[in-house]
């Protein structure tokens, strides 16, 4: 039996699996959207949900425990924004979570945690 094969059943079919794939791919977005909604940070290969970041920064703020310092004048408080310049000319932006009595900042940036000594900080401004 030969059904004869017309070109446009070959479009109609074209079409048809498009809007398959299409349909497949928004439920996939979905799905993984709501897998991974209480992510909300991730460092390198790692994804940190609200507790397991609430928990880290406890530990920064346990670690870090001492609220404000002064440099050249001008005093920054933890929850800053600032800019840290280094002297090996490395540039870190982020959030201060304090310092501590080994004269080390503790700063979160979007990327990383970062734990600087304050005797090789060249600048710090806030953003």
């Amino acid at each position: 039996m030969n059904i004869p094969l017309y070109l446009s059943d070959i479009v109609f079919a074209a079409f048809v699996a498009g809007i398959i794939v299409f349909i497949i791919r928004i439920f996939g977005k979905m799905f993984h959207m709501l897998t991974t909604r209480n992510t909300i940070l991730s460092i390198g290969s790692r994804n940190l949900t609200l507790k397991q970041l609430d928990v880290m920064m406890q530990r920064c703020r346990r670690m870090f425990p001492i609220e404000s310092f002064v440099w050249e004048g001008i005093t920054f408080n933890r929850g800053s924004n600032i800019r840290v310049i280094t002297n090996k000319d490395e540039t870190f932006e982020g959030q201060l979570m304090g310092i501590n009595n080994e004269n080390m900042i503790c700063l979160v940036t979007s990327d990383y945690i970062i734990a600087q000594q304050m005797n090789a900080i060249i600048k710090i401004h806030e953003i």
